[in-house]
């Protein structure tokens, strides 16, 4: 590999990595949420949440993450309504509509 090759090999990785990090934001709750470990597990909550005894707090989702509280944006949309956060240091899948 040439070396102007290889710079361009840097400067293209420093690029795509600079857009990654720059999709994530910062915002708060607007409501309370509760936090589940993956997309699967966020999705049986919320089918739970749709039956008349509700959803419960589990393994898979076992954080409850309180209105006004600020977390990252990692993706907005991760699908049918969910979006995926890092909180204390961890990813989490959150309800989009609870995030301002």
């Amino acid at each position: 590999m040439s070396l102007t090759s290889k710079m361009a090999m840097i400067v293209v990785t420093s690029i795509a990595w600079t857009s990654a990090a720059s999709a994530e934001r910062m915002t708060t709750t607007s409501q309370e949420a509760f936090a589940c470990v993956s997309w699967a597990a966020w999705h049986e909550y919320v089918l739970a949440s749709l039956r008349p005894q509700g959803a419960q707090a589990s393994k898979a989702c076992p954080l409850r993450i309180a209105a006004k509280t600020k977390v990252i944006v990692v993706e907005d949309d991760a699908g049918a309504g969910a979006s995926e956060i890092r909180y204390r240091g961890k990813n989490w899948f959150v309800d989009n509509q609870r995030l301002q």
